[in-house]
């Protein structure tokens, strides 16, 4: 796991609300897996809780795809729930931290969380609020990015430092180890499943300014300037493209874990 520093992701991804929607193509494709995955797993479900909402994505498509759901949403960044309640009228969604919902126990039928369970310190922790805030009989569908996501940017990264530097980059957990954090929080799942996706970018820099525009920067605690470093990025970009430029595009895999958990 990584230390995460809340305030500096909280800050990151409130000034990526805006362009969220359009630059975060990977997520906006996981998020439509989920809410495949959370129709047909959970028929009955009348509230359901997004953790991490985002600006609202996934709650529309389901309240699209089922118009009588009671839609709330929480997110740790202030400028994403603003923008989720903007896009859902009828919805709800407020500031909240995945480690300690601001929710009562066994408030929702269905919880479902997309690219935000990677960013939590303690995942057994999350989750336990996750199992918490789920009624008897409830349905909990997830996606996190895991293990090898963005390797090939966190290996140029270390491979740009000088010896002996402390790297800072962020830890993603592995699908072994989100089997059983989901196991520890009485969450045992039905469907776990992992796949890989690659997208193609024009450099390596073009994918560092996409992952800040929607805030998914380097928020580990303990970082001062990393990646905002010009010199150990410049050596970065460079080992990048040199390593994995093809065709005039660089790789980025994403390594997605996608689960779905139901209570007795």
């Amino acid at each position: 796991m990584s230390a995460v520093d809340k305030a500096r992701l909280r800050a990151a991804f409130s000034r990526g609300a805006a362009r969220y929607e359009a630059r975060a193509v990977v997520q906006r494709e996981v998020a439509a897996r989920v809410a495949g995955l959370a129709i047909d797993s959970a028929p009955a479900a009348a509230r359901v809780l997004d953790v991490g909402c985002g600006p609202g994505g996934l709650l529309a498509e389901l309240s699209a795809r089922r118009p009588s759901l009671s839609a709330t949403g929480v997110d740790l960044s202030h400028g994403m729930a603003r923008a989720c309640r903007e896009r859902l009228p009828g919805g709800a969604a407020v500031d909240g931290d995945a480690e300690a919902l601001p929710f009562r126990s066994g408030s929702f039928d269905l919880v479902v969380s997309t690219s935000t369970f990677q960013w939590v310190t303690d995942l057994a922790r999350a989750l336990g609020e996750v199992r918490r805030v789920l009624a008897p009989g409830g349905t909990f569908c997830l996606a996190l990015f895991c293990g090898d996501t963005l390797w090939e940017l966190r290996q140029a990264w270390r491979a740009a430092l000088p010896a002996g530097s402390a790297a800072f980059t962020h830890a993603f957990f592995t699908p072994l180890e989100v089997r059983r954090a989901l196991e520890r929080a009485d969450l045992p799942p039905s469907i776990l499943t992992v796949e890989r996706r690659t997208s193609r970018h024009p450099s390596a820099r073009d994918l560092l300014h996409s992952l800040r525009e929607i805030g998914a920067g380097n928020a580990v605690r303990g970082r001062e300037g990393g990646l905002g470093l010009a010199p150990a990025v410049a050596r970065m970009s460079r080992l990048y493209e040199e390593r994995h430029e093809s065709e005039g595009s660089v790789p980025a895999t994403w390594e997605i874990a996608y689960a779905v958990a139901r209570l007795g």
